[in-house]
C-alpha cells in the first residue's frame, strides 16, 4: 500500500510539474506578492520623502501604520508578510490549481486509465492531496526566497533595521506548516466539488463559491461582542478560526495586523486550540465528502 501510494505521488508530481497551469498560477501569485510588497515600499518612500531628496512628504498614514509597513518589508516581518499573502491571493491560486489537478483527469478521460493501476480510489485521492500540498510548499519556499531578496533591497535603500535572529529562522517551518493548514480546507472542498461535477469548472466554481460565502460569513465576527452565544456560534464558522491562525503567523514574526486593519478585533477571535480543532473538523468532513463522491460516482467526465 505504501509503495503504491509512493508511486502514485511520483506520477501525480510529474503531471503537476509538467502542466502549464501550475506554472502560470505560480507566476501570477509571485507577481501579485511582489506588487503588494513593492507598493508598501513605495508608500514608505513617499512618507519619508526618499524619492524627492527630502523636499516633500506624502503622509496619508499614521506613524504607527508606517512603522508596521516598515516591519513588513524588513526582517523578520517579511516572512509574516509573505505568509499572509500565501493565505490570501495564494489561497485563490490554490483553489484553481486543485480544481484543474483533479478535474482535468475527468475532462481528458485519464481517470479511468489511472484507476486501472490503482483501483483503490481512496489512495488516488490521497495521492492527489499530498502532491498538491507538496507543490504548495514548494511555492511557499520560492515566495519566501523572493521576499528575502526584496527585504534585503528595502533594508539597504530605506535604511531599515535588520533584526534577523536564529529564532526567526527556526519559526519558519512552523509558519509554513500553519499556512498550509489554513489553505487545506479550501483545497479539499475544491477537490470535492471537482469530484461532484466531474470537471475542473465545477471544482473552480465550488471552491470559489465556498470561499466567497466563508469570507462573507466571517464578517459576522463583528457582532460577536453583542452576545456570548452569538459569539460562540460565529466562532464555529471556518473564517474566524482561519483568521486566528493567520494572526498567529503574523505575530510569530513581530507583525500586528490590527494596526492596518481597524475592523479586525483580536479579542473576538477564537483561541488557537479551538481554531486548530475547528479547521481539522472541516477538513475531515470535506475529505470524507470528496472520498464518497469519488467512490460512488462514475469516472466519466461531465457531459
Amino acid at each position: 500500500m505504501v509503495a503504491d501510494l509512493r508511486n502514485l505521488i511520483s506520477a501525480e508530481w510529474l503531471k503537476l510539474s509538467r502542466r502549464p497551469l501550475g506554472w502560470i498560477l505560480l507566476g501570477v501569485f509571485l507577481g501579485l506578492m511582489l506588487l503588494y510588497l513593492a507598493t508598501w515600499a513605495l508608500i514608505v518612500m513617499l512618507h519619508t520623502s526618499s524619492l524627492n531628496g527630502g523636499r516633500a512628504r506624502f503622509a496619508v498614514l499614521s506613524p504607527a501604520q508606517i512603522t508596521e509597513i516598515q516591519r513588513q518589508i524588513s526582517f523578520p516581518g517579511i516572512f509574516g508578510a509573505v505568509l499572509g499573502q500565501v493565505n490570501s491571493t495564494g489561497g485563490i491560486c490554490a483553489i484553481i490549481l486543485a480544481a484543474g489537478f483533479l478535474g482535468s483527469d475527468y475532462n481528458w478521460g485519464t481517470l479511468r486509465v489511472l484507476l486501472t493501476r490503482a483501483p483503490h480510489r481512496g489512495a488516488y485521492l490521497l495521492a492527489k492531496l499530498i502532491t498538491l500540498l507538496l507543490g504548495l510548499m514548494a511555492a511557499i519556499l520560492l515566495a519566501l526566497l523572493l521576499g528575502t531578496l526584496l527585504a534585503l533591497v528595502c533594508s539597504s535603500t530605506l535604511s531599515l533595521p535588520l533584526h534577523l535572529r536564529p529564532r526567526d529562522l527556526l519559526a519558519l517551518p512552523v509558519g509554513i506548516l500553519r499556512s498550509l493548514y489554513v489553505i487545506l480546507p479550501y483545497v479539499i472542498i475544491t477537490l470535492s466539488s471537482a469530484a461532484f461535477g466531474r470537471s475542473a469548472l465545477a471544482g473552480v466554481g465550488g471552491g470559489m463559491i465556498f470561499l466567497a460565502l466563508d469570507v462573507s460569513a466571517g464578517s459576522l465576527n463583528t457582532i460577536g461582542s453583542i452576545n456570548p452565544l452569538v459569539r460562540l456560534l460565529v466562532n464555529l464558522l471556518l473564517q474566524p478560526n482561519i483568521n486566528t491562525l493567520v494572526v498567529l503567523n503574523s505575530q510569530l514574526f513581530g507583525l500586528d495586523q490590527s494596526v492596518l486593519l481597524s475592523s479586525l478585533d483580536l479579542a473576538l477571535l477564537p483561541s488557537p486550540f479551538q481554531a486548530t480543532l475547528v479547521i481539522a473538523a472541516y477538513c475531515v468532513c470535506f475529505y470524507w465528502g470528496a472520498y464518497r463522491l469519488l467512490l460512488r460516482r462514475d469516472v466519466m467526465g461531465a457531459h
